[in-house]
C-alpha cells in the first residue's frame, strides 16, 4: 500500500501537465483562428473598398458577394474530395459457404457421437414441424 500511493500521486501530476499543455495549445490555435478570421475579414473589406472606387457601391458588394461564394462552394467541394474515407465492412458470407476452420483440440470419438446425434434430432423435430414461418 506504501508503494501504491507515491505511483498514483506520479500518474496524477503527470496528467495534470499533460492536460495543463493541451489546454495552453489548444488556446494558442484559438486565438491563432481568430486573427485569421479577421485577416480575412480586412482583406474582404479592403478589396470591398478598392472595387467600390472602380465600379460604384451596389456593383462591388454584389461582385463581393459572387466570389466569397464561389470560395465557399471550392471549399465545400474541396472538403468533400479529401474527406478520410471509411473503410468498408467486410461482406458477412453464410456460415454454409465458409470454411471450417480445423479444431485446435482433436475432438474425442464419444463428443462426436453426441453432437452428431445432437444435430440429426434436432433436423428431424425441425422437420416435423413444418415451416418457422408461414406466409
Amino acid at each position: 500500500m506504501n508503494r501504491l500511493l507515491p505511483l498514483v500521486q506520479d500518474l496524477a501530476g503527470g496528467l495534470a501537465r499533460a492536460l495543463r499543455a493541451a489546454l495552453w495549445r489548444a488556446a494558442l490555435i484559438g486565438v491563432a483562428g481568430l486573427l485569421a478570421g479577421l485577416a480575412i475579414g480586412f482583406l474582404g473589406l479592403a478589396a470591398f473598398i478598392g472595387l467600390k472606387t472602380l465600379m460604384g457601391p451596389g456593383l462591388a458588394a454584389l461582385s463581393m458577394g459572387a466570389i466569397l461564394l464561389a470560395m465557399a462552394a471550392g471549399v465545400m467541394v474541396l472538403a468533400s474530395v479529401l474527406r478520410p474515407k471509411t473503410p468498408k465492412p467486410a461482406p458477412v458470407s453464410s456460415p454454409q459457404t465458409k470454411p471450417s476452420s480445423p479444431p485446435s483440440a482433436p475432438m474425442k470419438a464419444a463428443s462426436l457421437c453426441v453432437f452428431t446425434a445432437a444435430f440429426l434430432l434436432g433436423r428431424r423435430l425441425a422437420s416435423q414441424r413444418g415451416p418457422s414461418n408461414p406466409s
